[in-house]
């Protein structure tokens, strides 16, 4: 198998406290084809400081991009995806601690989708498990924790809830031209537009059955794991307003991803078989 090289994107803002874990759990991956690319959003801490020592040390393999403050974390992650050119892209986060296998085994599941799907789209993921800012247990399963049941995804209607998280994705290049050949202004997220952009334009999601990611929940999160009682009646009823905007966020980022692949009609129905 010929090693091609992945480009990793890293989005940071005020991340100082966990940055060194989460770059030398990079540096000790298994698979070596890849350079890290590091755009800061403005940070007032130490990030940048700690990121410059890290791009000194290693000039070979780390570089941070110098261009204006994008404005959220979205849009960090899709400047750089923009900027930067590889012959694959993975995205990660400033505060989690990856896998030492997460590379090689994302790499291979690609090589094995592009095999049985040449010139589509493709985005591999997998799963995460969830810790305290401590790095101890807290659950083994992101996706179970949030009970995201892969296997019932099919088709693009089924993705009113976002299943692929981005600390764990690997795209091809495809999956970034379809993601960068229609607006993003409604996009929540850099993943959940990615994930949609590649299945509606008839793309592959490859999911790898295991966690990769040490997620780590601390105050500073920009999106945590969701807490359980979070979907129960009385959150709904108490967060009635913030839930119907953070909805219509998502059915505008839906439609805009997939044209008249959905309506609002349909979205509601299906969020209502849902729940």
């Amino acid at each position: 198998m010929t090693e091609k090289n992945i480009a990793i994107l890293m989005a940071t803002y005020n991340g100082a406290l966990y940055l060194r874990e989460q770059i030398d759990s990079i540096l000790s991956q298994t698979y070596g084809k890849w350079h890290l690319y590091v755009h800061d959003d403005g940070s007032t801490d130490s990030t940048l400081m700690i990121l410059e020592e890290y791009a000194s040390a290693y000039d070979d393999r780390i570089t941070i991009l110098k261009y204006p403050k994008t404005g959220n974390s979205c849009n960090n992650f899709m400047s750089l995806l923009k900027r930067v050119k590889a012959n694959y892209y993975m995205f990660t986060d400033q505060d989690d601690v990856w896998h030492v296998d997460k590379i090689e085994l994302s790499y291979k599941s690609m090589i094995s989708a592009e095999a049985k799907y040449p010139s589509k789209p493709i985005v591999v993921h997998s799963d995460l498990q969830v810790v305290n800012k401590d790095l101890k247990l807290l659950h083994s399963s992101f996706l179970k924790y949030n009970g995201i049941e892969q296997n019932k995804i099919k088709k693009y209607e089924d993705y009113i809830q976002n299943v692929v998280t981005g600390n764990t994705m690997l795209i091809n290049e495809y999956a970034k031209d379809v993601s960068l050949t229609q607006s993003y202004a409604h996009a929540t997220m850099h993943d959940a537009w990615i994930t949609l952009r590649t299945i509606a334009e008839g793309g592959i999601r490859i999911f790898i059955d295991k966690p990769l990611v040490d997620y780590r929940q601390h105050d500073s999160n920009v999106l945590g794991a969701q807490i359980k009682n979070k979907i129960s009646i009385q959150y709904r009823l108490t967060h009635s307003l913030e839930m119907l905007k953070l909805n219509f966020a998502h059915f505008l980022m839906m439609r805009d991803a997939g044209g008249k692949k959905m309506t609002i009609i349909k979205y509601v129905k299906r969020k209502l078989k849902r729940n």
